[in-house]
């Protein structure tokens, strides 16, 4: 390892301890810059999904359209958010905006992580430290764009206009759907890591491909209840439709562990 002259203990933790101040005022400057733009964050962005013009409903009409796929028609109805509490509606401004400022500053934060490791790193780990950072962030926006524009809207979309009876009308609360957008976000982005966590499982020879294409069932039922698990709600439509990229992420991470044996 190449470790800087002189460098103790004390210095690496002043380095982290900077590196870590760095990445949390350029979040706290995306939040604030996030909570002045009030109306393009909230109406733009993460309201948007509940609008029945939305860029997701827009494309499936225009592939049952195009097509003549009726199983693409959505049938799209404009979803009622109210909100019950007084306070309600500020905290969550705030936290929607620190949010947003996270996503946000990720790949920084990412960079910060690698600066701290790089001094103690021969060449060819920084070169293979590099890619796998560049990787996991590719991965986690990847995660969390496909929350966004697939799972999320999908869900919303079937949930919040189902009804057991026309007599009782869905009102959402914003609440409910903020926690709902954010957990799924933040979980996919998170879990979409899974690919990179394997390759370095597989570098130090506890993860092999030989053992992830034999216990593929197992993983199924895993990937299940870790849908089960990021799905803030208890309604199997969700749940299924976060197992899916799931799966694909798993796939993906067999075939990178068979690449790299």
């Amino acid at each position: 390892m190449e470790e800087k002259s002189g460098a103790t203990f004390w210095d690496h933790l002043d380095v982290l301890r900077f590196a870590l101040l760095r990445s949390v005022v350029l979040i706290t400057v995306l939040s604030v810059t996030a909570f002045c733009f009030k109306e393009f964050v909230f109406d733009g962005i993460i309201l948007a999904p509940a609008k029945n013009d939305f860029f997701v409903f827009r494309f499936f009409e225009f592939i049952s359209q195009k097509f003549g796929f009726e199983d693409f028609n959505l049938d799209i109805q404009p979803v009622k958010i109210i909100n019950t509490k007084l306070s309600a509606q500020l905290f969550i401004h705030l936290s929607a905006s620190f949010y947003l400022g996270f996503i946000a500053a990720v790949p920084y934060i990412l960079g910060e992580i690698w600066f701290f490791l790089k001094p103690a790193l021969y060449k060819n780990e920084q070169k293979l430290t590099i890619k796998a950072l560049i990787f996991m962030t590719v991965l986690f926006y990847l995660g969390v764009l496909t929350s966004y524009f697939l799972i999320f809207p999908l869900s919303v979309n079937f949930l919040a206009n189902y009804q057991v009876t026309s007599g009782v009308e869905n009102l959402i609360d914003l609440d409910s759907y903020i926690d709902t957008l954010t957990s799924l976000t933040l979980s996919l982005g998170v879990v979409f890591e899974i690919p990179v966590l394997s390759y370095f499982l597989s570098k130090i020879g506890i993860l092999s491909y030989k053992f992830m294409k034999n216990h593929r069932k197992h993983a199924f039922v895993l990937v299940l209840l870790a849908a089960a698990i990021i799905t803030p709600g208890t309604d199997i439509f969700t749940m299924l439709l976060t197992a899916m990229p799931l799966q694909l992420i798993y796939e993906l991470s067999v075939r990178i562990v068979k690449k790299n044996e």
